[in-house]
């Protein structure tokens, strides 16, 4: 049975087309240096290992090589420089990345989607690898693969590679081989030389795991015997669900995918389908833009239902008796529509979700302060000394040294302690905060997407066409004793009889504020120190516009606390 033809991972496997399909051709660099530290494993209830599916062929015009958009964004008919009025680019995707669409071997890019899988429970990446060739854009792909490989030992996550056996069939149909097999065996030993010997490479019943999306190629077990000739150990070898016996003897197990009867395959898969070492599938959905953007593929659709669908196949890997291991699918096919990283659409939810359901010890704080870092890694880029102290952020991060992480990203490497606060990045709405007004104006404060928040998809909005005056403000309690003061983001236009961002440190206390002015882009502001004795403080912004008039708005996000 082969269920999934219809899909092939690899650069152009949709179209199987030379033209227009490369993006660009770089060659692969040695592994980098890490930005490391001694990473620590997330601690996590569910003992299940863990695995997400990552894509590796994105590109957009300054990683590309070419100048050029990649076709992973593209598509045939789409133009990402076409920008609407929330700041979104036209992607190949019904979804859209909160960070917007990136490269995939972007440094900033991988540490921020590496340690958004840590801190989520995720154990290791399973990353979808074009082989050798030098083909389309394989060899672009490539590079990209290894830029991720050299930054997952630093955060603490083990790593193995998809296999794209079909790529050797679109590379011969395209004239660029002559012998397929040839191809293949030179794919092994580059696994074995490069990948294999790594400390950190996923290694299964004491070999090296490997996983094929198919096969689609080799499709006899006398060809894997011809394939795997190069090493000396062969691989603890996964194919598709129901394709194993494509492979004989070489394959020692099968990997659940994403297929139109959804939970009942799943099930049957899981229950009564016989099989030495079984991987679970577990994904949000699938709604996929092949047809939108131009080409060829599936058309049906499993609905997202929010994030139901995710959790239903979450909670079936994570029960079901005979499966050990399970594999997210996928970190980032936005042209499936089958992405878990965080989304305009989805905020940080299958993330969260993952947390609460394997058992971290961690919640959306961790995920915005990680995207806190990458914010700020493209900020200042360029700044030797502030990529230093990011440099000790991300090693905090990784070392599980949160208190220490958000001290450098709220504080600029000193100066401070970040304390916890509820939903600083409005992502959640307006839960943790109090909206108050003397005039019955309290709907003047709401969270929105519009033009996008400084981090993340949302951000607070004090605005209306009619007179209005409103306080936003949340207040903690148990502080220790000390001066504390309040950093948020900003940007204002228009005219305010009154724009305050305060804080008060007891409930008698005079408000300490600054007054806001002005503010195009996003500026970060803060408010007066206040000291703290009784263990209280409140911050907030409090705005006053006597005239209606539409042009009069403040957005406001990424609020921190910090101790100094």
């Amino acid at each position: 049975m082969r269920p999934q033809d219809w899909i092939s991972l690899g650069a152009c496997a949709l179209l199987g087309l030379a033209a227009g399909c490369a993006d660009g051709g770089a060659v692969e660099p040695e592994l980098e240096t890490q930005r490391a530290s001694v990473a620590v494993k997330v601690p996590k209830s569910v003992g299940k290992k863990v695995y997400v599916h990552l894509m590796p062929w994105f590109e957009t015009r300054a990683t590309s090589g070419n100048g050029a958009w990649g076709i992973h964004w593209t598509m045939s008919n789409q133009n990402p420089d076409v920008v609407d009025g929330t700041g979104r680019r036209q992607i190949a995707s019904h979804y859209y990345p909160l960070i917007g669409p990136y490269g995939s071997g972007d440094r900033d890019v991988i540490e921020y989607q590496l340690l958004l899988m840590k801190y989520a429970g995720v154990d290791g990446v399973l990353i979808d690898w074009p082989g050798t060739i030098n083909a389309f854009d394989y060899p672009k792909n490539r590079a990209n693969t290894e830029a991720v490989i050299a930054q997952t030992a630093s955060v603490g996550l083990d790593f193995a590679v998809v296999y794209e056996d079909h790529n050797a069939t679109l590379a011969y149909n395209g004239g660029f081989i002559t012998d397929k097999l040839g191809a293949a065996r030179n794919d092994m030993a580059y696994l074995r030389d490069r990948y294999f010997n790594q400390p950190n490479y996923i290694r299964q019943d004491n070999a090296p795991l490997l996983l094929v999306f198919g096969p689609q190629t080799f499709q006899s077990p006398g060809e894997w015997t011809n394939v795997f000739s190069p090493l000396s150990q062969k691989p603890t070898f996964l194919t598709l669900w129901y394709e194993s016996g494509e492979a004989g003897g070489n394959a020692k197990g099968e990997f659940a995918w994403i297929y139109p009867d959804f939970t009942a395959g799943l099930t049957h898969f899981y229950n009564n389908h016989p099989s030495p070492l079984k991987f679970g599938s577990v994904y949000p959905g699938f709604r996929s833009f092949y047809a939108a953007g131009g080409w060829g593929g599936p058309t049906w659709e499993i609905p997202h239902n929010g994030l139901t669908a995710f959790n239903q196949t979450l909670d079936l890997a994570k029960n079901a008796a005979g499966i050990n291991h399970f594999q997210i699918n996928t970190w980032n096919d936005y042209g499936e529509g089958t992405m878990i990283e965080p989304t305009r659409e989805f905020g940080y939810g299958f993330l969260t979700s993952l947390q609460q359901k394997l058992g971290v010890p961690y919640s959306q704080s961790e995920l915005e302060l990680i995207n806190t870092l990458y914010q700020q890694r493209k900020q200042f880029a360029g700044d030797g000394n502030k990529q230093a102290q990011l440099n000790q952020a991300a090693a905090a991060l990784a070392a599980l040294d949160v208190t220490q992480a958000r001290n450098i990203l709220n504080g600029g490497g000193g100066g401070g302690t970040g304390v916890s606060i509820t939903n600083g990045g409005f992502e959640s709405g307006m839960a943790g905060w109090t909206t108050w007004t003397p005039n019955g104006t309290s709907g003047a404060a709401f969270t929105e997407t519009y033009n996008g928040g400084h981090n993340s998809a949302n951000h607070l909005t004090h605005w209306s066409g009619a007179p209005f005056e409103t306080w936003t403000y949340q207040a903690l309690s148990g502080l220790a004793p000390g001066n504390y003061k309040v950093r948020a983001w900003v940007r204002k236009g228009g005219t305010f009889d009154m724009a305050r961002f305060q804080v008060k440190g007891c409930v008698s206390c005079t408000f300490a504020y600054n007054a806001l002015g002005t503010y195009g882009d996003w500026t970060q502001v803060e408010t007066p120190a206040v000291s703290v004795t009784g263990g209280f403080l409140e911050f907030g912004f409090h705005t006053r516009a006597l005239s209606g008039n539409t042009a009069n708005f403040i957005h406001m996000d990424d609020v921190s606390v910090i101790k100094q």
